[in-house]
């Protein structure tokens, strides 16, 4: 991961406003007008649907108003605040004196993220929560992700969750909140974003990219299933003309194997790795909603066999550097077979 790549990671924090979670929003707003906003919040959700933007516009919303956030939330609509928010702006740029970040760290010497959230930068805590507000409100602070902590450094964090000072906030990521420690789990308060809908990721990828494609983005929509962020890699791939050809070869009918060679070469070329991810990802999302549509038809479900054998497969080639276009041809072999017994299944 470059550089570059790392800064991406730090776009929720300039986000002007947060699509979708309408629930959610709607929760915290009523929880900070009656004045009972717990002081640690667990936020859950699938991979890149908005956790860490959602955080951010909780941070915005507080810091913005501070002493008259309650008047605030009863006003408002959703956690968007005024164009013209300082808090905001500095939050934006990662300045703002009452806000802590806490996450993995782009280490310059070996050139790649630190393996997790370092103890220290936990440890750092104690001396945030011991000063005084800066603009004498609000203190909060995120951990993206809380998954990332080793067991010292979750430690280090229970101790500031069980003796919180007042005015204080909370907001921790999870991709997995069950896999977090349960004396973590148990001083928060859960909230779970869902999967953004499609019309949600339309509207998120329209403020991203400005050469949004609505055509480029139908073929990825069901591969991405909601996560922001792998469609902004597919997109930006760039390969509209060989997705058509990977999803019509998957969905041809039994038989019809010409051709196969030419995608198999384009597919597995030096230097596609991610295009040879995605096709993998079709493939698997493809056998998935065969092994379905299959289920309760009586007999075995060809398509099972399908999917371990890929599965096996691909850990094979991956371990033992093997022909990534052998791979590919012995998966449309797999589909070939597979089509003509669900074919006769249905008779």
């Amino acid at each position: 991961m470059s550089v570059e790549e790392y800064d991406r990671i730090l776009q929720p924090r300039a986000a002007q406003s947060l699509v979708g979670a309408e629930d959610l929003q709607r929760l915290f707003l009523d929880v900070l007008g009656q004045g009972r906003l717990h002081h640690a919040w667990l936020i859950g959700g699938p991979d890149s649907c908005g956790k860490a933007t959602f955080a951010y516009q909780v941070a915005k919303f507080l810091l913005s108003h501070q002493l008259s956030v309650h008047e605030a939330a009863l006003q408002a609509q959703d956690l968007s605040v005024p164009a013209d928010s300082r808090s905001a702006a500095k939050i934006s740029v990662g300045s703002h004196p009452d806000l802590l970040l806490l996450s993995r760290r782009w280490d310059a010497e070996k050139k790649r993220m630190t393996a997790g959230i370092p103890v220290d930068d936990v440890r750092r805590l104690t001396q945030f929560l011991g000063s005084t507000a800066g603009e004498g409100g609000w203190r909060i602070v995120i951990v993206d992700k809380v998954d990332d902590m080793a067991p010292a450094a979750a430690n280090a964090l229970l101790k500031s969750l069980e003796e919180p000072p007042s005015n204080c906030l909370f907001l921790l990521i999870s991709d997995n909140i069950q896999r977090l420690l349960p004396t973590i789990r148990s001083r928060c308060r859960k909230a779970q974003l869902p999967r953004p809908s499609e019309h949600h990721m339309v509207e998120i990828l329209q403020t991203v990219q400005d050469d949004f494609d609505p055509a480029e983005f139908a073929l990825i929509e069901g591969l991405a299933n909601g996560r922001v962020r792998y469609a902004m890699d597919l997109l930006e791939a760039d390969h509209g003309d060989l997705r058509h050809d990977m999803q019509a070869r998957l969905e041809e009918p039994a038989g019809d194997r010409k051709n196969l060679h030419a995608l198999a070469d384009a597919v597995s070329l030096r230097g596609r790795d991610a295009l040879f991810e995605e096709f993998l990802e079709r493939a698997r999302l493809f056998v998935h909603d065969r092994a379905k549509a299959v289920a309760g038809q009586g007999g075995a479900n060809p398509w099972i066999e399908v999917w371990d054998v890929l599965d096996r497969q691909q850990r094979e080639t991956e371990t033992y550097n093997l022909d990534k276009k052998q791979l590919i041809l012995n998966l449309f072999a797999l589909l070939n077979k597979a089509k003509h017994e669900e074919a006769l299944l249905l008779v």
